[in-house]
C-alpha cells in the first residue's frame, strides 16, 4: 500500500462563523488496462472524508479517518477494492472540516490554530494486474473538484444541507501543503450505528415540535419527510427539559459572543426527502424541530441513529437491585456515547479528548468493551503532544491549548494509566512500548516541578467535588497521582526487563511517597491532609499508608462518611477509588448506601431526576448548566464486576474476591479474559450464598472470601457460603 503525501484541496477557503464554505467533492475517473489481481486504495481526508466508488459509499465508518492534530499525526485508511472495480471507475470523495477547520471549537482556540486550512485530500489507488504490472494513481491536479450539497459543516455545531443544489461546476484541484504529521495506517475500530431509536413522545412548544427519544446518548437523526421545494427544517438538540421546556444550557456556552448550538438544517427538494448529516454528531435526548407543518410531525419524521466506535463486548453484569442495574446501564451508556475514535468528555458542547476522563474510565471500559487499538492510536497522539519540557496538555488532540491550565499529574496520568490497564486487562505491554520514552521524559519533568517540600502542586485536583467544607487539597491529590504514575511505570519497565528505568521510576515513587507521609499525613491520627473522603480513600487505595496504619485510616474514612450523611463527598479522583476501598475493607454495605442514597449529592439523585446517562457534577446539578453525559464517574461499573461479583483481572491471573451486599439477593458477571471466559453468579438462599464459578482451565488466580481461600481453578461449585 502507499501512504501518499500528495495533498490536494479546493483552494484555501475555509469556513468561519461569518462565511460558511460548502464541503468540497472530488472526482477521479480511472480506467483499468488489463485484468486485475488486486486493487486497493489508501486515503486520508482532513478533517473527515467519505469515499464513493462507482456511486457506492464504501467508507468504513463515520467521521473517518481517526481524529488527530495533523501537524503531529496523520492516519490513513486502506480499502481492498479488488471485487468492486470495473473497467471504468469513478472515485468520489466528500470532505468535511473535522479538526482541520474546527471553527466551532473557538472556546479551545481551534479557530486560531497555526496550520488551519480548508479540507485536504490524499489518496493512492494501487492496481496490481494479472500480467504482473503495477499502477499507482495518486491525488494531483487532474482530480476535479466542485461544491457538494453540504453548505456548511462543523464537528460541534452541526451541518447545513441543500437538497436542491444539483448543478456542479467542476475545476481542477489544487496541490496544497502536506501536513507535517507522522504518517500511520489506522487500525482503530470504526464508528458505526449500534441502535436506531424512534421517538417515545412528541409535543408542541410554540411553533416547534419537541421529539423525545427517551435516552440521552449520541449520534444523529435521520430525517424522512415529504417536503416542498425550499422548505427549511431546523433540528436543534438538547439533553434535558427545564420546567418542561426545551433547554440548551447544558450544551451551550452562554458566555460566548457566538451563540453555540448543536443544530442541523435541511433545505428540502420537492417530494420525498431522506437525509442524515455526514460530518458531525450530537449528544442529546430531545430534538426541537422547526419549519414543519403539523401533518409532518409524525414518529416517522425522525429516527435517532445512535453511534460510537464499534467496541464490541467483553463483559457483563446484572443483579436483582433495580437501582444498581439502572446506574450500570447509565454508566455504560455514557462510556459508549463518549467514545468516538477515543474517549471524549461529553458528546455535545466539547467533544474533547480530556486526558483525566479517559484515565478514570479505562478500567471499566476495558472490562466491558474492547477499546485497545483505539487507545493505542490515541496514545501516539498523546506522546506527540508532549512538549520539549516533558509536559502534557489537558486535551488531545490539541493545537497548543491545555499546557497552562487543564492538566497536571491527575490528568497527565493517562500516559501511564492506559498502558497499565491494557497490561492488566489484556496481558499486553504493547501500549506501554509506545509510551515508555515519553513516560521517562514526563517523570523527569515532574522532578523539576516539585515544591520546596518535594511535593507536587501544579494542576487540576479532585474535579467536580460536591460543595463540602472537607476537600482534598491539590498538593495531596497531585502528589499521590505522581506517586502512582511512577509506581506503575516502575512495574511496567520491570516487566519488559528495563531495570535502569524501573529503578529510576521506583526511586521517584519512594521519594514522593515519603514526602507525602512526612508532610501530608498525621501518623498519630492516620488522617491525611484535608480529612476528606478523597483524602482518606486515595491514601489507602494507593498504599501511602503502612499495613499497620490501615485500620485507623479506614476508621477515619468511615467517620467522615458518617459526617457527610452517607453522601458522595469526593470529586472524580476520590470517586474512582472510594467504593473499592470500602468493599475491600469489609464495608460493601456502606458503599451501597452511598451509591443508592436518594438525596443529593449521590449517583441516585441523577437516576431519580430522570437522567439516563451519568452527569458531570453533583454540586452544579440544580443550576442546569453541567453536562448530563460524562463518563468519568463510570468506574462504578468496575466496582460492580470487581467487588460485588469479585472478578479481578490482573496481567497474568484472574482472582475471584466477591462481596455480598445486604440489600442484594443475586448478581452475576462475566468477562472474556485472555485466558478464556470467567463467569460468576451468586444467589442468597436461606441465609447462605450459593456461589457458582466458571473458570477457564488455562487461567491462574485465587478465590478468596474472608477465611475461605484456594486456587480458583480448584474451587468446587456450587459453593454454599455461610454469611450470617
Amino acid at each position: 500500500m502507499v501512504l501518499s503525501d500528495k495533498f490536494i484541496s479546493a483552494g484555501e477557503k475555509y469556513s468561519t462563523f461569518l462565511k460558511r464554505v460548502p464541503a468540497p467533492i472530488f472526482r477521479k475517473n480511472i480506467s483499468l488496462s488489463d485484468k486485475v489481481l488486486k486493487a486497493e486504495i489508501t486515503v486520508c481526508g482532513l478533517g473527515f472524508y467519505e469515499l464513493y466508488l462507482n456511486g457506492k459509499n464504501i467508507t468504513k465508518g463515520r467521521l473517518c479517518p481517526y481524529i488527530t492534530n495533523s501537524e503531529q499525526v496523520i492516519y490513513y485508511d486502506n480499502y481492498d477494492i479488488t471485487n468492486l472495480v470495473k473497467d471504468d471507475n469513478c472515485f468520489e470523495f466528500i470532505l468535511g472540516n473535522g479538526m482541520q477547520n474546527a471553527f466551532g471549537g473557538f472556546i479551545w482556540d481551534f479557530d486560531k490554530i497555526k496550520f488551519r486550512s480548508s479540507p485536504k485530500l490524499a489518496f493512492a489507488v494501487k492496481i496490481t494486474y494479472l500480467n504482473g504490472k503495477t499502477e499507482i494513481i495518486e491525488a494531483d491536479e487532474t482530480v476535479l473538484v466542485s461544491q457538494s450539497n453540504i453548505l456548511s459543516d462543523d464537528l460541534r455545531l452541526g451541518e447545513i444541507y441543500d437538497a436542491n443544489k444539483n448543478d456542479r461546476t467542476w475545476k481542477n484541484a489544487v496541490i496544497t501543503r502536506t501536513p507535517a504529521g507522522e504518517r500511520y495506517l489506522s487500525v482503530a475500530k470504526p464508528i458505526t450505528v449500534r441502535e436506531e431509536l424512534k421517538p417515545v413522545k412528541i409535543f408542541k412548544e410554540g411553533k416547534a415540535y419537541i421529539y423525545d427519544f427517551g435516552v440521552n446518548t449520541s449520534g444523529l437523526c435521520r430525517l424522512r419527510v415529504n417536503g416542498r421545494k425550499g422548505q427549511k427544517i431546523k433540528l436543534t438538540y438538547c439533553e434535558i427539559l427545564k420546567n418542561g421546556k426545551f433547554f440548551v444550557g447544558t450544551t451551550t456556552f452562554n458566555h460566548s459572543k457566538k451563540k453555540y448550538y448543536q443544530r442541523d438544517t435541511y433545505i428540502c427538494r420537492e417530494g420525498f426527502n431522506e437525509w442524515t448529516p455526514t460530518f458531525t454528531y450530537h449528544g442529546f435526548r430531545y430534538v426541537k424541530v422547526e419549519g414543519i407543518k403539523e401533518e409532518q410531525a409524525t414518529k416517522e419524521l425522525l429516527t435517532f441513529l445512535v453511534f460510537n466506535t464499534d467496541l464490541g463486548k467483553k463483559g457483563e453484569f446484572i443483579c436483582d437491585n433495580d437501582t444498581v442495574n439502572r446506574l450500570h446501564k447509565m454508566s455504560l451508556n455514557s462510556t459508549l456515547s463518549n467514545f468516538h475514535h477515543f474517549p471524549t468528555d461529553c458528546p455535545h458542547r466539547e467533544k474533547n479528548g480530556w486526558t483525566a476522563d479517559a484515565a478514570l474510565s479505562a478500567s471499566h471500559t476495558l472490562l466491558y468493551f474492547e477499546p485497545t487499538e483505539n487507545y493505542k492510536q490515541w496514545l501516539i497522539s498523546i506522546c506527540k503532544a508532549q512538549d520539549s519540557r516533558g509536559a502534557l496538555p489537558g486535551i488531545v488532540p490539541t493545537w497548543g491549548w491545555g499546557f497552562e491550565w487543564g492538566n497536571g499529574p491527575a490528568w497527565d496520568w493517562v500516559l501511564v494509566e492506559l498502558p497499565y490497564q491494557i497490561w492488566q486487562k489484556r496481558n499486553d505491554l504493547s501500549a506501554f512500548e509506545i509510551c515508555k520514552e515519553s513516560i521517562i521524559k514526563y517523570i523527569r519533568y515532574l522532578e523539576t516541578r516539585k515544591n520546596d517540600k518535594g511535593l507536587m502542586e501544579i494542576g487540576l485536583g479532585d474535579w467536580c467535588a460536591p460543595d463540602n467544607p472537607r476537600k482534598a487539597p491539590l498538593v495531596l491529590t497531585d502528589s499521590i497521582m505522581s506517586f502512582d504514575i511512577a509506581d506503575k511505570s516502575a512495574k511496567m519497565f520491570d516487566a519488559i526487563g528495563e531495570t535502569e528505568n524501573a529503578s529510576f521510576c521506583a526511586d521517584f515513587a519512594k521519594d514522593i511517597r515519603g514526602k507525602i507521609r512526612e508532610h501530608l499525613f498525621n501518623k498519630e491520627t492516620c488522617i491525611f491532609e484535608g480529612g476528606s473522603q478523597t483524602s482518606q480513600a486515595m491514601g489507602i487505595y494507593y498504599s501511602i499508608i503502612e499495613e499497620s496504619e490501615k485500620k485507623r485510616a479506614f476508621e477515619a474514612l468511615l467517620r467522615v462518611i458518617e459526617l457527610d450523611g452517607y453522601h458522595i463527598g469526593t470529586g472524580v479522583l476520590g470517586g474512582r477509588v472510594l467504593f473499592h476501598v470500602l468493599a475491600e475493607n469489609g464495608e460493601v454495605d456502606t458503599a451501597m448506601k452511598i451509591l443508592t442514597n436518594p438525596t443529593p449529592p449521590s449517583y441516585n439523585q441523577w437516576l431519580l431526576a430522570g437522567d439516563t446517562a451519568l452527569c458531570e457534577s453533583f454540586a452544579e446539578y440544580d443550576d442546569g448548566l453541567a453536562s448530563h453525559n460524562h463518563h468519568f464517574w463510570g468506574n462504578i461499573s468496575a466496582f460492580f464486576m470487581e467487588e460485588i461479583c469479585g472478578i479481578k483481572v490482573c496481567a497474568d491471573a484472574v482472582n475471584i474476591e466477591p462481596h455480598f451486599p445486604a440489600d442484594m439477593n443475586s448478581a452475576s458477571a462475566a468477562f472474556d479474559s485472555v485466558f478464556g471466559k470467567v463467569s460468576v453468579s451468586w444467589i442468597r438462599e436461606n441465609g447462605k450464598i450459593k456461589f457458582d464459578l466458571e473458570y477457564p482451565k488455562g487461567a491462574k488466580g485465587n478465590f478468596r472470601y474472608k477465611d475461605l481461600s484456594c486456587p480458583a481453578n480448584q474451587l468446587k461449585t456450587p459453593l454454599y457460603i455461610d454469611i450470617e
